[in-house]
């Protein structure tokens, strides 16, 4: 009998936590052209993505250079921002905290 009760209360508990994390999409964009994309969007939970690519070419190769940002409420109550670069040289992030209110 405890364990059919502790399997119901878990079921229970998982249902309301699942009902209170829906996350909405508030903004989004995005466009993709013959030698790239850029999107954004931006989420009711605090979470916001920005990202521009285009073509490139390193010697006889192409590839694709990508700069972008994002932002996160993380659950220490801090918001991080990860700004980067990912091409040819690698992916290169800067992360920084952002002042409380700042999203």
């Amino acid at each position: 009998m405890s364990l059919k009760l502790f399997v119901i209360s878990f079921v229970i508990v998982a249902a309301v936590a699942n009902a209170e994390d829906k996350v909405e999409i508030l903004t989004e964009r995005s466009f993709v052209r013959e030698n790239g994309y850029d999107f954004e969007f931006k989420t009711s939970d605090g979470v916001s993505r920005k990202e521009q690519a285009q073509l490139i070419t390193v010697g006889d190769h192409q590839g694709i250079g990508i700069q972008g940002s994002y932002s996160y409420p993380a659950p220490d109550g801090l918001t991080y921002e990860v700004t980067f670069t990912a091409d040819d040289k690698g992916y290169k992030p800067q992360i920084r905290v952002l002042p409380t209110g700042s999203q």
